[in-house]
């Protein structure tokens, strides 16, 4: 269904075609008539209308064609009205602006073509807004994955969200909620509750039902009702909680803990996990019911390492936000690209916020984390077959000690050789750590310094 409060703008020199047109455009909402360019040029600049329908053949004059690029500043949908029209004049209205063209006359079945043609574009470009506001990428696998989410509102069935620590989850999950036009958003960690207040949280409780309960509350499955309920980090949950959760979803109703009434609920479900799902199903960590259940859509969201191209775009969005201007410098937006990025998202946010707390205005390879730097990646150690022998050779007390020298002494040429902001960087006492270097002046690795 066509919206019925379309503002609409007819420029139409015929006064006789203008009175029809305008009876047939009336159903769609508030129509103004312009009947030569001036006014039409008036009417653009002074209201605010969502689709417009040009002759472009005014008085004789084709002044309809400097009013589509008009209106295509102004964002309006524009439909080129003409009874014959050459096909480089038409060629040349598309290139100005016009969306879609109607033959003159028409009637209400062509008209309601092109108004559903309208209704689709609004509807594209409002999910592309939702989509570039909430999410920043310019991969084309991440995006065609978000695209799927345009076509969830033809079915009410249940959608899993699949990607690693800091991807954007929960980011998605909101996405979903805003383009299905959901005002209802219950969401839950699943993490965070062990099998009696998981179905306490889910079903809700009776008074007296349990120690501590002591009135009757609500579960999140009927605060759901007509809405969305997330299950974020699903894979937490006991064998049990699966249970409990895969019958409340299959049925739709549910007994609260220490009732007998049940309670229905009409809800969606969306869930989501950093694990690998199918290794936990065949592990039998998971059910294959459940996920049989809750995975009717997939959303797969791609770690950084695998979408590189969005890291500097990433750190110009965060950096954007901050209240002065940081700049980074080429070399080391270079190694920004090469690290791993094993907390996504999350860790660019984390390092950007690091940075405005610390004062950096200029960022140079310097000013970046050790692991960052070098590129230290989660399955990589500091602990050698050196360091090993070291252990060996002069017992751990020893090896402690001398680690923790040269340790600070990194930090201390790190930042200027200066003990006080070394101290500072490490969160440490600095008389506590001069005391420690004064103490052990004479001990060090003996061939080689740690890096």
């Amino acid at each position: 269904m066509v919206d019925q409060n379309l503002n609409i703008l007819l420029v139409e020199d015929d006064a006789l075609t203008a009175q029809t047109n305008k009876r047939l455009l009336k159903q769609y909402g508030n129509v103004l008539v312009a009947n030569d360019a001036k006014e039409a040029h008036s009417l653009i600049k002074n209201h605010k209308f969502e689709i417009a329908f040009f002759d472009l053949n005014l008085y004789g004059e084709l002044d309809g064609l400097k009013l589509l690029t008009l209106a295509k500043m102004m964002g309006i949908y524009s439909v080129v009205l003409s009874g014959e029209l050459r096909t480089d004049i038409l060629e040349e209205s598309f290139v100005n602006g016009a969306k879609d063209f109607l033959n003159k006359p028409f009637n209400q079945k062509k008209l309601d073509s092109v108004m559903h043609r309208y209704l689709n574009f609004k509807r594209d470009s409002e999910f592309e807004d939702i989509i570039n506001s909430n999410f920043i990428t310019k991969s084309n696998k991440q995006t065609e994955e978000l695209y799927k989410i345009k076509n969830l509102s033809f079915s009410e069935k249940p959608i899993f969200i699949s990607g690693e620590t800091g991807t954007g989850k929960r980011v998605v999950a909101h996405i979903i909620k805003q383009v299905l036009g959901f005002k209802n958003f219950v969401e839950i960690n699943c993490s965070q509750y062990n099998d009696d207040l998981f179905a306490s949280e889910l079903l809700g409780h009776k008074k007296g039902s349990f120690s501590g309960a002591i009135e009757d509350k609500k579960g999140l499955l009927e605060l759901a009702n007509e809405g969305i309920i997330f299950l974020d980090e699903i894979h937490s949950l006991s064998s049990k909680s699966q249970k409990t959760l895969l019958k409340a979803i299959e049925e739709k109703e549910f007994f609260p803990v220490g009732s007998d009434k049940k309670v229905k609920s009409n809800f969606r479900v969306i869930s989501a996990t950093c694990e690998n799902i199918h290794s936990l199903v065949a592990q039998s960590s998971f059910r294959q019911d459940l996920y049989a259940r809750i995975s009717t859509f997939n959303i797969e969201l791609l770690p950084l390492r695998k979408r590189s191209e969005d890291i500097n775009l990433l750190f110009e969005y965060f950096i954007s936000k901050q209240p002065f201007r940081i700049v980074i410098k080429e070399s080391t937006s270079k190694l920004l690209e090469n690290y791993f990025w094993p907390q996504n998202t999350r860790e660019i946010q984390d390092l950007v916020e690091n940075w405005v707390v610390n004062g950096h205005r200029l960022i140079t390879p310097d000013t970046l984390p050790i692991h960052i730097k070098n590129n230290i990646r989660p399955q990589d150690t500091i602990i050698n077959d050196y360091f090993l022998d070291m252990v060996e050779e002069i017992g751990l007390t020893e090896f402690i000690v001398r680690f923790k020298k040269e340790l600070i002494q990194a930090m201390i040429k790190r930042h200027g050789g200066v003990m006080k902001y070394a101290s500072e960087a490490m969160k440490a006492s600095y008389p506590s750590l001069s005391d420690f270097m004064k103490k052990n002046k004479n001990k060090s690795f003996n061939t080689r310094s740690l890096h």
